[in-house]
């Protein structure tokens, strides 16, 4: 074993002689440019990229070099099997929700907490937009965002209320049905954070001139929701 390392200790003195001696004198600094200002120094990871160690061992060199965090990765393996890809986005993807025409259930989902009535929808943002030029007669959609900035279970499923104008007033429940995320009890809830978009329709009633129409989330005290002016014309 002492002759084999002092094999190798021989052969590494030689190749860096050999290596020393091959390389060209340094050039001459020109006194008359020492007074100029230093140019712009070289990136510390491309001068550690030209540096190698060489190991010869055994007849064989190898070249070791470091590379840093902020260099390009050398090129994959496309030989191997592919890696799966994951990529992420602020909000992920919207989900969007079929309007359905279902009856109100009524969920009746207070209760107190430190002496506070309560709902499980009432962190639920309502945001949306309702414009446009209608006759009576015509069914006027647009679309309910919500988000929840907690994992909520929509078990039981709320209702929602559209007033069109000071004499209409209609509540539906919610598509919770088509929500395409399901727990491992098979009950619909809203992600973290992810917009669902709920489709809403309502029959124009026979009104006339600039209406507002107000959207509710029926059951938190404070109910989320947002409205719009709609513009209702003779047909």
């Amino acid at each position: 074993m002492t002759d084999l390392l002092d094999q190798i200790d021989e052969r590494l003195t030689a190749a860096a002689r050999q290596w020393q001696a091959e390389q060209p004198p340094p050039p001459g600094v020109p006194l008359d440019r020492l007074d100029e200002p230093l140019g712009r120094p070289r990136p510390w990871r491309a001068v550690a990229a030209a540096a190698a160690a060489v190991i010869v061992i055994g007849g064989v060199t190898t070249a070791l070099t470091t590379r840093s965090h902020d260099d390009p990765a050398p090129p994959a393996d496309t030989t191997g099997t592919p890696t799966a890809q994951v990529t992420q986005h602020h909000n992920l993807l919207a989900v969007d929700v079929p309007w359905r025409d279902l009856p109100a259930g009524h969920p009746d989902v207070r209760h107190r907490e430190h002496g506070q009535v309560v709902t499980p929808f009432d962190r639920i943002s309502a945001t949306g937009t309702i414009s446009g030029h209608v006759h009576p007669g015509d069914t006027l959609t647009f679309t309910a965002v919500l988000q929840s900035p907690t994992r909520l279970v929509l078990d039981p499923c709320p209702d929602v209320n559209i007033a069109f104008g000071k004499h209409f007033w209609h509540t539906w429940q919610l598509n919770c049905r088509q929500v395409p995320f399901r727990d491992r009890h098979g009950r619909p809830f809203l992600p973290a954070f992810r917009d669902a978009r709920f489709e809403m329709k309502v029959r124009v009633p026979d009104v006339r001139g600039d209406q507002k129409v107000l959207w509710t989330l029926d059951g938190p005290q404070q109910m989320p929701g947002f409205y719009g002016i709609v513009t209702v014309t003779a047909g």
